[in-house]
């Protein structure tokens, strides 16, 4: 029964991670559609004389979306910065529950962060608010874009205490810990290879051995 429900919360997690993922290369070419549409702004006014006259709005909005829909694509990754220097000391069944409450900490502070988010949305949506420029964007339109990724984000963090708290009664904490700990030098080295093409990426990883100093 517990290895059923196990399984079903990490088809749930899955899920919600593959969206995590879509969303965070969306995410990635607004950020490069921005940077477009800035560098055509700079080129039109020094050699064209005119301007968007949007740009300081539109990428203010891309870079606030943006962030908020890469959330979960990053805490899939394992990217997020960890400081677990003390955590690592501390014996397996203690620092397998000691990663699950820090979970459970970061799901108070997002679920805060997304009632407020939500809050300001219906807000903007009551009084029809609009930005004061020239294109007059419904403020709900960008809101809403950044309350969805943060709730995104909170659905993932929901999922993965569910599974991780299974995973961890059951017995196997170890799995449990793969997915909340920070990344090792080995996979961060076999990422920045990857990026490159090494085709055995992982296999040279494996063989580097951390410096150790006396």
């Amino acid at each position: 029964m517990l290895n059923t429900l196990i399984d079903a919360a990490g088809a749930g997690r899955r899920s919600v991670a593959w969206l995590g993922r879509m969303m965070g290369y969306a995410a990635g070419w607004c950020f490069i559609g921005t940077a477009g549409l800035i560098t055509f702004d700079v080129l039109a006014r020094r050699f064209l004389g005119f301007s968007t006259q949007a740009t300081t709005e539109l990428s203010g909005y891309a870079l606030a979306f943006g962030m908020a829909w890469g959330l979960s694509h990053t805490l899939s990754m394992r990217a997020h910065v960890r400081i677990d220097v003390i955590v690592n000391h501390f014996p397996d069944r203690i620092r397998y529950w000691l990663h699950l409450t820090s979970l459970a900490f970061l799901a108070v502070l997002i679920g805060y962060l997304f009632y407020g988010a939500w809050t300001l949305v219906e807000e903007s949506m009551l009084f029809n608010a609009t930005d004061i420029s020239v294109i007059r964007t419904p403020l709900a339109i960008p809101q809403g874009l950044w309350a969805f990724g943060i709730g995104i984000f909170l659905l993932l963090i929901l999922a993965l205490l569910i599974e991780c708290s299974l995973l961890i009664v059951a017995g196997r904490g170890a799995e449990a810990e793969f997915l909340l700990h920070s990344r090792t030098y080995q996979e961060e080295v076999a990422e920045a290879l990857e990026a490159v093409g090494e085709p055995n990426a992982a296999e040279i990883a494996k063989s580097i051995q951390p410096e150790v100093k006396p």
